[in-house]
């Protein structure tokens, strides 16, 4: 402005000079209808009409004309405009600020990209109504010491991103509990590589974009806790209604009564993400391709691959269990991998619970079998490994596996037992070799033929037994007992050995 320019200001704008150098807050009530321009509110964050209390610009309620236009400016104080109406946008592109509080204020849009700003940025309960792909509120690259407030916040863009953050950096937390997010396009709220240095908080946050993401956050850093308890997000996107692809979080992640719905694809996208802390998991409902009510609407629904974390808890009264995350596993992911099984069987080892572990990785390769089949190989294979399952638990239940070969050799000493009792002329089809060339058979004792079954079906140490009580050949029915044997024999070599496998640990792999 001029040098001039304090005789033209009016009433109102000269009472905000005065209030800036002493530091009082200006309390508007619009009565006398008198505005206050975005210029001279430029000018006074320029140090233009003198030195700035070091409490700053303080209004409240004052209606605010023209573009608040803050690119390039290095303010000399902070500005703290709260329930203020702002008839343009306010522009701070590339800016730097000691702190800006907008909050409970109505503003077409916010621009900051590239700004940098000392101690926070507040835009707690305010309305913000904006357009463009740009964003209404739109802070690519911006760099904050301190916080940024979003909580109650109201934001708006039929065209473009509600929030656009990609890039972001904030030493402290990111808060928006309480928003509504209403967006187009790409992503409702995008925080694509932004970098949380405290905690990205979104408690009963509605999110909602009707022709793309709710939350597109891929490779974002969080070193605190993520909580999203209460969010409810609605997209139309394939890529997943929450993307968090390859995010990391250094603390907890709680999706405690969380409410996600995609029309077009998967609910929840976590590939290659870490926590590294606890996740908190309990009566979520996600729902994709336009399901609703339960969490079973829609076994397609979120992406699990690569993800990590290291415990699952739950709050109290709300319990859930690692039976849960495989049911998400299992029957909400859209195919088989193995990564989300070996992360949850990890997590339960940690806790020392080596029996869930064995569970999961059994429901594994169940899984492995049903919806990957031709990963196992030809249909021979995938019959034995089907077996394997049935009669070893996979090899992760040895004690099954014994009485599995328990059972088949007593099913051997039955086959003897039952060969001394099948008649065929005047032979048994088991009996004393001695009597073999002779007319008639002589019957062996109970206990020799229990021998003989053992002797033919165990594939090492034999009893001996059939120097004297055998199968005699030339009966009709002894091709069918020895065929009979040999099937067990094979079932035994294959139990004795799954049981050895499974006792010394030699069966703990992935697939």
């Amino acid at each position: 402005m001029t040098e001039d320019a304090p005789n033209r200001l009016n009433d109102l704008e000269r009472a905000l000079v005065e209030a800036a150098r002493t530091g009082e807050k200006l309390v508007c009530d619009g009565a006398d209808g008198e505005a206050i321009r975005a210029q001279v509110l430029r000018e006074l964050l320029l140090g233009r009409f003198g030195p700035v209390d070091p409490r700053g610009i303080r209004v409240a309620g004052a209606w605010i004309t023209g573009v608040l236009d803050l690119e390039n400016v290095t303010a000399c104080a902070g500005a703290k405009l709260t329930g203020c109406l702002f008839a343009e946008p306010v522009s701070a592109w590339n800016a730097r600020l000691p702190w800006l509080d907008l909050s409970r204020s109505w503003l077409p849009g916010f621009h900051g990209d590239l700004v940098e700003v000392e101690a926070g940025l507040w835009l707690t309960g305010t309305v913000i109504v904006g357009s463009g792909k740009g964003g209404a509120v739109a802070l690519p690259g911006a760099r904050i010491k301190g916080s940024l407030n979003l909580d109650e916040a109201q934001v708006i863009n039929s065209s473009g991103a509600a929030v656009r953050a990609n890039g972001l950096e904030v030493s402290g937390s990111v808060l928006m509990s309480g928003a509504g997010l209403t967006g187009a396009g790409r992503g409702a709220v995008q925080l694509f590589g932004a970098h949380i240095g405290g905690n990205l908080v979104m408690r009963a946050t509605k999110i909602t974009n009707g022709t793309g993401a709710a939350i597109r956050a891929g490779q974002l850093r969080v070193e605190g806790v993520l909580d999203f308890n209460g969010l409810k997000a609605s997209g139309d996107n394939f890529g997943g209604a929450i993307s968090l692809l390859g995010a990391h979080v250094g603390g907890d992640a709680s999706f405690l009564n969380v409410e996600v719905v995609n029309r077009a694809g998967l609910a929840l996208d976590l590939e290659h993400a870490q926590v590294v802390g606890k996740v908190f998991l309990v009566r979520s409902t996600v729902c994709a391709n336009g399901g609703a009510g339960s969490v079973c609407a829609d076994p397609v629904s979120i992406d699990l691959n690569g993800f990590k974390f290291g415990a699952l808890e739950a709050s109290p009264g709300q319990p859930v269990s690692w039976r849960d995350w495989l049911h998400l596993i299992r029957h909400h992911t859209k195919s088989y991998r193995p990564g989300p099984y070996q992360a949850l069987a990890s997590a339960e080892r940690d806790a020392g619970h080596d029996g869930n572990v064995r569970r999961i990785l059994i429901a594994q390769q169940q899984d492995l079998r049903q919806r990957a089949p031709k990963a196992l190989g030809n249909w021979p294979t995938r019959c034995f490994h089907w077996l394997w399952g049935v009669l070893a638990g996979y090899g992760y239940r040895a004690r099954r596996t014994a009485l599995a070969l328990f059972l088949a050799m007593v099913a051997a000493g039955g086959l003897g037992v039952w060969a001394g009792h099948v008649t065929d002329g005047g032979h048994h089809v088991g009996e004393r070799v001695s009597s073999f060339s002779s007319p008639y058979g002589q019957e062996c004792t109970t206990v020799e033929l229990v021998g003989l079954g053992l002797d033919r079906g165990l594939p090492l140490a034999p009893t001996g037994v059939r120097g004297r009580c055998d199968l005699n050949p030339d009966t009709n029915s002894a091709a069918l007992f020895t065929i009979a044997i040999w099937i067990l024999q094979a079932a035994i070599w294959g139990l004795a050995t799954l049981a050895l496998a499974g006792y010394t640990g030699l069966i703990r792999k992935s697939t």
